[in-house]
């Protein structure tokens, strides 16, 4: 989705598309102030940011897949991304 709506020449998709993806990353952020809110998430973790950060993740992932990357190359990167997750 990610690479064809930013390759598409309509903009009615690439607005959708958008759409959906702000849609997403929100949705993640909610969870992540809930998370924070119960304790499951550190009191200095900003979830706006990580929302951000993991959705700019898999959304390289998505990229990189659709490129050839194998899966554990996919893997290692989801590893790096829990290393630079904060701690509880």
């Amino acid at each position: 989705m990610v690479q064809g709506a930013l390759a598409c020449g309509d903009a009615s998709v690439r607005k959708e598309a958008a759409a959906r993806r702000a849609a997403s990353e929100a949705a993640l952020r909610h969870r992540l102030q809930r998370a924070k809110r119960e304790g499951d998430l550190s009191k200095n973790a900003d979830p706006a940011e990580l929302a951000s950060y993991v959705m700019t993740v898999v959304r390289g992932m998505a990229v990189q897949s659709a490129g050839g990357a194998s899966r554990d190359q996919l893997r290692q990167v989801a590893q790096m991304a829990l290393r630079a997750w904060p701690k509880r």
